[in-house]
Formats: C-alpha cells, structure tokens, sequence
C-alpha cells in the first residue's frame, strides 16, 4: 500500500501567490520542495483524497489520469479542498475513453449541493455520483476499508478525516484537524489496531501548542506522535509525516526538516511517495 502526497501546502499554497512576506519570498527563490500546492493526496494511484484547484496543475506534473479513477475522499468543502467546476471536463469533448461511466465522490453530506450550484452540463452531471458518510461507519470502496472519522475542523461542514486500510495495512489520515479529541482518541483506541502510517495537519507550525482548536501545529504533531504510541494506536514502525504546510507559520523545507529532527517525523513535500 502506498500514497503519494500530490500537494502539501495549506490553503493559499507557498508561497502564497498575492503575498511577499519573507517566507514566500524565500520559498520562490529556493524552489524545489519549498515550493507546496494545494493539499491532495492519492492512495495506490486509484482513491483519490481531495479535489483542489491545483488537481489539474497534479495531474499534469506527477502523471495521474483522473479518467481511470473512480472513487474519491473528499475531508470538507473549503476551495483547497473541493471545487467541483474542474468536473465539467468530465465528459464530451474534453474526456474521451474513461474506465468507469460513473465517478463517485465520498465525503461530508454537503457536497452534492454544492456540486449542482456551479452547473455542470447534465450530461456529465448524471455520472457523478456522491455518497455522504457517517462518522465511524465503515465503508468499502474499491479494494478499501474507509472509516470516516470526525474532525476537529469546521464543524458546520462535517468536516472528516479517515482511516484507510487495504488488507492489513492501514492508514490515519488526519488533514485538515486540530489536535484529535478524547473521543477520537478513545475510538482509535478500541480499535485495537496498529496504525502503519499517520498523516497529520501541520497548518499552525511553530506557534506555541494550543494555539488554534481547528488545525494543528509542529509541537502538537511531536505530542500527538508520543500519545498514540503510550495509547497502543501507533509503535516504533509507525511512519508519521507532517503536511498541509503554511507560509504564515512556517518557512522553506529544510527548515521545517531542522524543527522535527531526532523525532521521527518527516515532513512532506509535493510528490512525495510513502509505502507501507
């Protein structure tokens, strides 16, 4: 099982495209993996997470053909997150030869009304398909496992995270969220599964633990890596990463590697790829 993190940016990328602060313009200057689009992410090249702007700019880079994809997550409705207009090129002139006649869309109850407001053309409307998840009730999609998780993120959304598990391997996909709950934690707990990998938010990076309820930060990420080891939720062959990475609070790439040196944690850049 393998994902690769498409885009790990938050939500106006890095740099920002109106801003100058000092971290965008370093970020433009060194490029490379300073450079971070908006958060996307595709698990074994056929479950997609997440359908930003910056879908077709991930396509075109990283060779993904969204005409062999059927199913897509989708965490919450914020534009970094899901614009449907891109659906319109899903059929007629701009979409020949797709495996599937139907793309189905999993996420928060509100996406198909939004999806209808931008007005696709009825012809590639009647074949995207949406199904609206429940907290903790597990899914099957495709060769997955999908457990919807509630996330500490806009609530008024329905904001999700996700557990993702393909035979024994599974995943804790926690973007975008603040620091999980007792209640998530407890939940994950009576699982009584190993996670092999955790993606966390990274959003508040350097601002001091606490600083805001709805994403995290590098020092919530180092807190949460331990308490999920002390909870039997994740051990010492855990991979963790850290994404969703923000110009506000944070700086280039090799800077953010220098915060989370000697804890274990990577941090992610756009393109990378981890298999478990």
């Amino acid at each position: 099982m393998k994902i690769r993190i498409l885009g790990s940016g938050g939500g106006e990328g890095f740099p920002a495209p109106f801003c100058s602060c000092e971290h965008c313009e370093t970020a433009r200057k060194m490029g490379g993996k300073s450079l971070r689009s908006l958060s996307q992410s595709i698990i074994n090249d056929d479950l997609l997470i997440d359908f930003p702007a910056d879908t077709n700019a991930h396509c075109l880079r990283f060779g993904v053909n969204l005409g062999q994809l059927q199913n897509v997550l989708i965490t919450h409705s914020h534009r970094d997150h899901y614009v449907p207009q891109l659906l319109s090129d899903r059929g007629g002139f701009a979409a020949h030869n797709l495996k599937y006649q139907d793309v189905y869309f999993y996420g928060p109850a509100n996406l198909e009304r939004i999806c209808d407001a931008v007005n696709i053309p009825e012809p590639i409307r009647e074949h995207i398909q949406f199904v609206a998840l429940a907290p903790q009730k597990t899914v099957s999609i495709g060769e997955y496992a999908v457990t919807p998780l509630k996330a500490l993120h806009s609530p008024e959304l329905g904001s999700l995270n996700y557990i993702i598990e393909q035979g024994d391997k599974r995943i804790l996909y926690l973007v975008d969220s603040g620091y999980p709950t007792e209640e998530m934690l407890t939940y994950l707990q009576s699982l009584g599964k190993i996670f092999d990998l955790v993606v966390m938010d990274g959003t508040f990076g350097y601002a001091p633990a606490k600083t805001y309820i709805y994403h995290m930060g590098y020092e919530e990420n180092k807190l949460l890596k331990t308490e999920l080891q002390q909870l039997g939720i994740a051990d010492a062959r855990t991979r963790f990463v850290v994404t969703h990475i923000t110009h506000n609070k944070s700086e280039y790439h090799e800077k953010v590697e220098e915060i989370f040196a000697g804890t274990g944690i990577e941090v992610a850049y756009d393109g990378i790829e981890i298999e478990i």
